[in-house]
């Protein structure tokens, strides 16, 4: 098709998307450069695409013309440019221009005589120095900034490969210019596989498509740091130099097998080491992250022990004949390891009762005047500790502190003031996570770890596992089920599935209610007619929603797109279309759109460290991947055209407090009705609806039984006989390398030798 270049700018804007830069434009053409321009009968050209275009201001714009058999001639945006390039703008034009792309920028130029070097040295704390500008104008007015940069060499060059403008100018804001991104591309354009979202298979088709050679060293290169990225992603932190051979002859053909071993032994990037009979690669991230833990939990467990106890046994004494019943032998076991110690590890099943005997743990830590801090990975987890212990419990993220630029302040050169860190979870935290709080625990802290190792791996290397069988840490097991869960069908059905064992069921337990408690409930469906699960849950969740309030009630599935038509489906029950109530509705391109409104149950999922307190907007009130809360308010910002320019969200997340979320925070939040089991981990709600459709491939015994231990009162499983069989025969369980128990013994053995 016919391409176009003209000088114009935008008359207004036919269309805006919430959710991204894709505009339909009026254009008023100033002069054609080149082409043959189609103008309607206004005398404008219609443009759509990812623009980032300022009203009233001249650009250099291409095109390419698109025969629209309803809307007639327009063109699809390829590139533009500034007439005046913002680079060399004299400090009047900026003035301007800062004008014409907020009102907040009278106030900056109020503030600064030449506000130039503020935007082009990012200074974003001057810029949020001056009054009336908070974090998310100051954020707005530099990426207003940055949008108004050249890109047009970099739209030539990077379009040769096949790049999308909107990749390309995210890859130059990674590379901090257009002439060090050109560099990039050219010498090695697989050190863009490193930016968020993009990775290696999206640089490597480019690339081969380009002309790159299969076995082309940097190819091979990225190859191998791509198969470790990979390895971390299933929580393994190192291979064998056999295994990474043999993956290379299968996988990269004609590949410089000596070359590639000579360039990982000599990188930077590795670490190469001789363990028993193995010649073992790792990362050097990762196996520094695996010695520094193993370095803290010896340098905690190695500190002198100053915790004495005053009443200890009364207070025990007096927890029991409070709750009615005694702590079994192992219980007790448990107790006295957590209080004596300096580091504990306590795991076990569902129903063992781990949570009891934290519980006296905390009290009797409390009344001998120690401070005590709970944290956990998910802000589910965290919300479940204050539920059980009385303490209010905190995301790992937040209790080792963010600061306004979002990095981390708590760590070996400020460590906490607690006297007792206690993290829940343990098997749900990852390495690098782990390592952050273990660095910032100060010598002398006690830090009890909890954790059920039948629940899903960590998304990443774990730690758990290899604490336990480092076998230096101290660790407690309870095993046996208390008396008061053997009465809970939650807990005997799930401790059964997670053995391999079906309990006792027929089809004449459909619609029924199993255990002595009658606490969890059968649906079952024909796996022929296993599209009526969905009518299914709709039908219980109705039911639930009488008894219960929706903050109460969860329902879980294996797969985000089984979330999305369960969720839609709660939310008309739940909190239906009402014309008093404000709604906004989220676009996600070819996966759909979703509606928002006041009083909806929702999901966070994604860390941001940005957000603002809805009472203060001059403070961050961050907010992590798995938080829940309700919708509290939903406001609108119109445009001189009536449009919608931006949304005040105020939602009120259980355990964090009200904050305030503007239109670009809004993509993270989804309708918080359903979620997947992964996301619910860690926590604990009153009543839960599984939902298990046959999924080959996820269905596992450990998703099952972490599913159905998410229930504190009622538990119901919709699912077929077929998906049922076939899940409880079926583990998640894998073999994890990793440096860790060796790095333990290893670290505790110089230790002994000191």
């Amino acid at each position: 098709m016919a391409e176009v270049e003209f000088i114009g700018s935008i008359d207004r804007l036919r269309y805006q998307a919430d959710d991204s830069l894709f505009k339909i434009a009026l254009m008023r053409v100033s002069e054609v450069l080149s082409g043959d321009l189609k103008k309607n009968k206004y005398d404008q050209v219609i443009f759509k695409g990812e623009m980032s275009l300022i009203p009233q201001n001249n650009y250099i714009i291409k095109g390419e013309l698109i025969d629209d058999p309803k809307w007639g001639p327009q063109y699809q945006y390829i590139s533009s440019k500034r007439k005046d390039p913002i680079e060399n703008m004299s400090k009047e034009d900026f003035r301007i221009f800062l004008t014409d792309v907020s009102p907040k920028g009278v106030l900056v130029n109020q503030a600064f005589d030449d506000p130039r070097p503020i935007f082009t040295e990012h200074k974003i704390k001057e810029l949020m120095s001056v009054k009336g500008i908070g974090p998310v104008n100051a954020d707005k007015l530099i990426n207003a900034y940055e949008e108004q940069k050249d890109f047009s060499e970099a739209y030539v060059e990077f379009g040769k490969w096949d790049f999308t403008p909107k990749m390309t100018r995210k890859l130059v804001r990674y590379s901090k210019s257009v002439e060090n991104a050109i560099e990039i591309l050219h010498k090695d354009p697989y050190q863009f596989m490193d930016v968020p979202g993009v990775g290696f298979k999206t640089i490597d088709e480019k690339a081969i498509n380009f002309g790159i050679a299969a076995n082309d060293p940097r190819r091979v290169h990225a190859f191998v740091k791509d198969y470790f990225d990979t390895l971390a992603m299933d929580g393994s932190s190192y291979t064998t130099e056999d295994k990474l051979i043999k993956y290379l002859e299968k996988e990269v053909f004609d590949c410089d097998i000596e070359e590639t071993l000579k360039w990982v032994n000599k990188s930077r990037e590795f670490v190469v080491y001789q363990f028993s009979n193995d010649k073992r690669i790792a990362t050097k991230r990762l196996f520094d992250t695996e010695k520094s833990i193993a370095e803290n939990l010896v340098r905690l467990m190695s500190a002198e022990n100053r915790f004495e106890y005053k009443d200890r046994d009364k207070i025990i004494s007096g927890i029991q004949e409070e709750q009615g019943w005694k702590y079994s032998g192992e219980q007790m076991k448990a107790i006295d390891m957590m209080l004596d110690g300096n580091v504990t590890l306590l795991q076990g099943l569902a129903g063992t009762g781990k949570s009891t005997a934290l519980n006296a743990v905390i009290k009797v830590l409390q009344a001998n005047d120690y401070s005590v801090s709970t944290c956990a990975l998910s802000g589910k987890a965290a919300d479940n500790l204050t539920q059980i212990t009385g303490k209010r419990g905190s995301t790992i993220h937040r209790m080792l502190g963010i600061n306004e630029m979002g990095v981390f302040f708590n760590h070996e050169t400020m460590p906490f003031t607690s006297d007792v860190v206690i993290l829940d979870e343990v098997s749900m935290v990852a390495d690098e996570l782990f390592e952050m709080l273990v660095n910032a625990l100060a010598d002398g802290t006690k830090f009890i770890m909890v954790g059920d190792v039948a629940q899903l791996d960590s998304i990443g290397v774990g730690v758990m596992r290899s604490i336990i069988a480092s076998n230096i840490v101290p660790t407690v097991s309870l095993t046996k089920i208390h008396r008061q869960a053997e009465d809970s069908a939650i807990i005997t059905h799930s401790l059964a599935y997670r053995h391999g064992n079906l309990p006792q069921l027929s089809l004449n337990d459909n619609w029924k209610m199993k255990g002595n408690k009658k606490d969890l409930g059968y649906v079952f469906e024909n796996s022929a007619e296993e599209e009526k699960l969905l009518t299914d849950a709709y039908k219980v969740f109705a039911l639930a929603f009488k008894k219960y309030p929706v903050t109460d009630i969860q329902i879980l599935t294996q797969t985000v797109n089984n979330t999305k038509k369960i969720n839609e489906m709660a939310q008309k029950i739940a909190n239906p279309k009402n014309p008093k109530k404000n709604q906004y509705t989220v676009f996600q391109g070819k996966e759909g759109e979703y509606v928002l409104r006041e009083g909806d149950k929702v999901l966070n999922t994604a860390n941001k460290y940005k957000t603002l307190a809805a009472e203060n907007e001059s403070v961050y009130r961050p907010i992590f991947n798995g938080n829940t809360g309700i919708i509290e308010s939903i406001e609108y910002e119109y445009d001189k055209k009536g449009n919608i320019k931006d949304i005040e969200m105020i939602i009120d997340f259980d355990g964090i407090g009200r904050v305030l979320l503007k239109k670009n925070d809004v993509k993270t939040i989804q309708l918080g009705y359903a979620m997947t089991v992964h996301k619910s981990q860690g926590s604990t709600i009153p009543c839960v609806i599984v939902m298990l459709p046959f999924h080959f491939m996820l269905n596992t015994r450990e998703l099952l039984y972490t599913a159905l231990t998410r229930a504190s009162d009622k538990c119901f499983l919709l699912t077929t006989q077929k998906s049922l069989k076939t899940t409880v025969k079926k583990t998640s369980e894998t073999v994890h390398h990793s440096n860790l128990k060796m790095l333990l013994e290893e670290e505790f053995k110089n230790a002994e030798n000191v």
